[in-house]
């Protein structure tokens, strides 16, 4: 649940500030993505504490909605940034041809500009799904109670019981329900991920 709402999530709010960004020339333009490339830099370390600190204020603190924004909002910076590149190098012809024909530029950018852009947004998205399936650290600090816990921190739960119960069985289970599915997409998706880090050099 965390991976895929977060991917949908970020996808769909970081797609159209990759194409505004990548194809407008507005003020503000260059600061707003050497700030997607800085936040990109900053070790989630560095942001825990402040980010705590609010959700308790907020009294968010221990709530699925609160693990998904936050995972959400950590993907945004690379997902954005990550998408600009394919969006710089698609053909303006597309565009001209739509206004001609009365488009206006979201109805553009629905219609014609995100389908055009599909091998990145695959790619980008199972990377964040990837991400967010091997997260630890911050569902570790969020998620307060067993309910709430990804696998990664259940997966530690796991093991810090087998030294009561001896559950071999158990553990090898859990074990392969975290690995397998990152498994899977890269047994059937490595062609569209390559094809997806690759395309984005490529002027279309």
């Amino acid at each position: 649940m965390y991976s895929i709402v977060t991917m949908v999530g970020a996808i769909l709010i970081s797609a159209p500030a990759a194409y505004v960004l990548s194809r407008f020339t507005f003020l503000g333009n260059r600061p707003i993505k050497s700030g997607f490339v800085i936040a990109m830099s900053i070790p989630q370390i560095m942001i825990v504490l402040p980010l705590l600190s609010i959700a308790i204020n907020l009294q968010l603190n221990g709530s699925r909605i609160l693990l998904i924004l936050l995972y959400i909002g950590i993907q945004i910076p690379y997902t954005t940034t990550f998408l600009m590149t394919f969006f710089q190098n698609l053909s303006r012809t597309y565009e001209e041809a739509a206004a001609i024909d009365g488009c206006s530029p979201m109805m553009t950018f629905w219609r014609i500009m995100f389908p055009l852009a599909q091998p990145g947004i695959i790619t980008v998205g199972i990377f964040i799904f990837m991400n967010i399936w091997n997260e630890y650290f911050i569902s570790l600090i969020f998620a307060s109670s067993s309910n709430l816990m990804p696998v990664g921190p259940g997966l530690k739960s796991v093991i810090a019981s087998m030294q009561y119960t001896g559950d071999s069985g158990g553990l090898f289970a859990a074990v392969v329900i975290v690995f397998m599915p990152t498994l899977l997409l890269y047994i059937f998706l490595s062609e569209k991920i390559i094809s997806g880090v690759t395309g984005g050099g490529i002027k279309g």
